[in-house]
């Protein structure tokens, strides 16, 4: 049997590298050779490493470096792309995180798994020296919306207010376009009137701007705007990569039109049935409050901070909750 080792991937894998991620159960866009190079855009330094049993491509990991001139961080964001629970591949792509990060100077080595959360996972990593995160850089908890079903049993999924609003805009006139690269000035402006009006950065303009030109110029990212009374009403970026569609980045209006116009449940109506065309098999709505469903379901009704808004929109459409891993720490330590 041959023994499972790490090489460094140059650009001439890319390839290689998208069709394993895309086709891992674990894989995540994050993971995706485009991601990083949109990291490298806004300061990052991208290591990726695969893991190889002979020629076999096993396993893979997108390590982040950042240096923000007065620390240096690493992140490895919904990585590593590999079996959960293969405990020898798991250590071997922590070890080679925290080497490669103390190599570079890192104050900090951060990991955001895509996998499950269980306490056997979970240990992988504590026993290592890793520590719980008090704060995460993405949602822990999601909801995912099955999309093997036949279209009509989608949309019966759906809450009954949820398919109310979607065939109101329908009524209303509201209509969903996919966006072009010239469309793209139009939905970061409509992103920046949504960060203003909710007093939060929910992400960087330019990072979209550099999504569109790495993903959109390979058809893995789709801007889709809504438009109503002539005006472009609301939008959502969503990312197709392997079985899962993932919605990110969403954008609206503030003025009385969009309320009443009501589009962004369409939004993702549309978004959907397109990636299920496309052969997604899930539809990621990213984000919702870190809460057992119980939980979320006894309080959507009357808490209003961090993403419990988002939580009442989201679960209109009917998903399962998914907790990943968690977030977890490890600082070096220093030798004098």
């Amino acid at each position: 049997m041959n023994a499972t080792r790490l090489v460094v991937q140059e650009p001439a894998d890319r390839e290689r590298w998208n069709d394993f991620v895309r086709g891992h159960p674990e894989g995540h866009v994050f993971q995706s050779w485009e991601w990083g190079e949109l990291q490298v855009e806004l300061g990052a330094t991208p290591l990726r490493l695969a893991a190889l049993a002979g020629d076999r491509l096993v396993g893979a990991m997108h390590l982040l470096l950042f240096d923000t001139g007065t620390r240096v961080f690493s992140f490895v964001p919904r990585g590593p792309v590999a079996d959960p629970d293969d405990e020898a591949l798991a250590r071997l792509f922590v070890d080679a995180a925290i080497e490669l990060s103390v190599a570079a100077g890192a104050n900090l080595v951060r990991f955001e798994p895509q996998w499950a959360y269980s306490p056997a996972r979970a240990d992988r990593f504590t026993s290592r020296g890793f520590a719980i995160a008090r704060q995460h850089i993405m949602p822990p908890r999601t909801l995912i919306v099955d999309l093997r079903r036949p279209p009509d049993a989608i949309w019966a999924g759906f809450r009954s207010n949820t398919r109310n609003r979607v065939r109101l805009a329908e009524k209303r006139g509201v209509t969903v376009r996919v966006a072009g690269a010239g469309d793209v000035p139009i939905f970061t402006r409509l992103f920046e009137e949504t960060n203003q009006r909710h007093a939060r950065r929910l992400g960087r303009v330019d990072q979209i701007f550099h999504a569109a030109k790495h993903f959109g110029e390979r058809d893995a990212m789709r801007l889709f705007l809504a438009r109503g009374d002539g005006e472009d009403l609301a939008g959502i970026a969503v990312f197709p990569f392997g079985r899962t569609a993932t919605y990110l980045w969403g954008a609206s209006s503030g003025a009385d039109e969009a309320r009443r116009l009501n589009p962004n449940q369409l939004l993702h109506w549309v978004a959907m049935q397109w990636a299920r065309d496309r052969g997604c098999e899930d539809y990621d709505l990213y984000g919702i409050p870190d809460f057992d469903e119980e939980v979320l379901e006894a309080q959507y009704a009357t808490r209003t901070d961090g993403w419990w808004n988002l939580y009442r929109f989201k679960r209109g459409f009917g998903g399962r909750v998914h907790r990943h891993l968690g977030t977890y720490d490890f600082v070096p330590r220093r030798t004098e």
